[in-house]
């Protein structure tokens, strides 16, 4: 079967899938590009690619080159040093080294932060219960430096025994852990505390839940977990508290 060549000399002229059968190729003279019909269930018309194309690294990449063979295209990661600095035009920015340019910006006053020490909360600060047997956030905060935090609250139940519980759950890289957990067992207000280690991009919630008992071992009765004061505190640095949570009032 005869290969069958159209041809136009116009530039940037391109056929259409009417103006090509299967089989037949077409050729622009003018701009060295030839063309083939495709139909894969929906008809195209695909160009084959010449040496004369190139693939060209923009800013911050590297490779590219003709089409006459495999190539590669490399990203140029800027070093801490120059995410620090900032003025480097043709570097790009991972995860880490923007995190370590927000910090170095911290230090240097760019950015307001928690003085060491600071205690912060909601302003929402009226004590809270639940009953149901699962887990609620009360509050939630995430960081954008590394540090301690010491978060306190006051908890109590309605009733000693089995009465709920108190826990801090830990966020980090979408992986959520249990750091620190309490099961109150007085009916009145008593103070507990964790010290946190976090990590940019870490959230920290404050979880509760109401406990329950059983009776005859058929029926279940639920009890009240109340809590109050929430504080998140500084474990003894300069901490940014991250955007996703704004801190709705600081107290000292």
């Amino acid at each position: 079967m005869a290969i069958r060549i159209k041809r136009s000399a116009v530039a940037g002229k391109v056929p259409t899938t009417t103006q090509l059968d299967l089989g037949e190729l077409a050729l622009n003279t003018h701009d060295g590009r030839l063309f083939a019909k495709r139909d894969n269930g929906a008809q195209s018309v695909v160009e084959f690619a010449g040496t004369a194309r190139t693939i060209s690294a923009g800013t911050g990449l590297t490779g590219g080159g003709t089409l006459a063979a495999n190539r590669t295209l490399s990203a140029k990661i800027a070093t801490q040093a120059e995410a620090e600095a900032g003025t480097a035009t043709g570097k790009l920015m991972t995860p880490q080294r923007t995190a370590q340019a927000i910090a170095a910006l911290a230090a240097a006053g760019g950015l307001p932060g928690l003085s060491a020490g600071t205690a912060i909360r909601s302003r929402i600060d009226g004590a809270v219960s639940k009953y149901d047997p699962v887990f609620s956030s009360r509050h939630r905060f995430d960081f954008i430096q590394f540090g301690t935090i010491r978060i306190s609250v006051d908890i109590r139940c309605s009733h000693t025994g089995n009465s709920g519980d108190v826990r801090i759950l830990r966020t980090r890289n979408g992986s959520a852990l249990s750091v620190a957990s309490w099961a109150p067992a007085s009916t009145s207000f008593v103070v507990k505390t964790a010290d946190i280690a976090v990590q940019p991009g870490d959230r920290l919630d404050v979880q509760y839940r109401g406990g329950g008992s059983t009776t005859g071992g058929k029926s279940t009765t639920y009890h009240y977990v109340y809590l109050r004061n929430v504080r998140f505190k500084t474990g003894g640095e300069t901490l940014l508290p991250g955007t996703y949570a704004r801190l709705e009032g600081n107290v000292a």
